[in-house]
């Protein structure tokens, strides 16, 4: 979108960023987050752990995407990012159970093409919305003024704009969606679970073995700094 309105940089006062976090988490839900809370940075839990599951058992995407370990952000980066802003925007979509999890998800080979099913199109869409709104948040606190806002999706981004194809950045290319791919808050260590339960919203432990059956609903979470 090439309608943003550029803020001349100034010193934002408390009261002026506490308003305009009210602002973004309106955006945030008309753009299709089911909720979104800002929080205090502190509140922004990073942990070591978190990129450890992305190891041990080792997800597909490891060491295939430069936003995925082990090309993605440090802990220790992150945790001293983090500390340098004073407010987060967290951001929520659910999801059908038998949409994130179940048989019904997978790639298809036909006629020598790899292509998806129809459940995980409809997943990699539902991750792509949930990267969408970051991003506009994230552009729409840059324009204003907060030239430091940092965003972060959920899940891999090469998977859910690039297909599968080959990461371009890792072959030393431009990556393909620039403007829209972000780090996971995962991928960086960010303890997306205790967040998402401190802020008082239901998350469950989602894994292959997962009946969808007994499980109410998915959650996608985002995440944008500002200051």
């Amino acid at each position: 979108m090439h309608d943003k309105k550029p803020k001349k940089i100034k010193i934002f006062s408390e009261a002026e960023i506490v308003e305009d976090l009210e602002k973004y988490r309106e955006v945030a839900i008309e753009l299709g987050a089911k909720d979104a809370v800002v929080v205090p940075s502190e509140k922004v839990r990073v942990d070591m752990r978190v990129r450890n599951k992305c190891l041990i058992p080792r997800c597909p995407s490891s060491g295939k995407c430069a936003n995925c370990p082990p090309y993605s952000l440090e802990p220790d980066y992150v945790a001293k990012l983090v500390s340098n802003y004073k407010y987060a925007l967290l951001c929520k979509m659910e999801i059908p159970s038998d949409t994130i999890c179940g048989e019904g998800l997978g790639v298809i080979e036909k006629d020598g093409k790899i292509g998806f099913t129809k459940t995980l199109s409809t997943l990699l869409k539902k991750y792509r919305k949930m990267y969408d709104i970051v991003t506009e948040v994230e552009s729409q606190a840059f324009y204003d003024g907060h030239y430091h806002a940092t965003g972060f999706g959920a899940g891999d981004c090469n998977a859910i704009f690039c297909h599968f194809a080959e990461c371009a950045v890792l072959k030393g290319e431009a990556c393909r969606f620039p403007l829209r791919a972000r780090p996971s808050m995962e991928g960086s260590s960010i303890d997306v679970y205790r967040m998402v339960a401190e802020a008082g919203w239901d998350i469950y432990p989602i894994g292959m073995d997962c009946n969808p059956e007994n499980l109410s609903h998915g959650t996608l979470v985002g995440l944008v700094l500002v200051d």
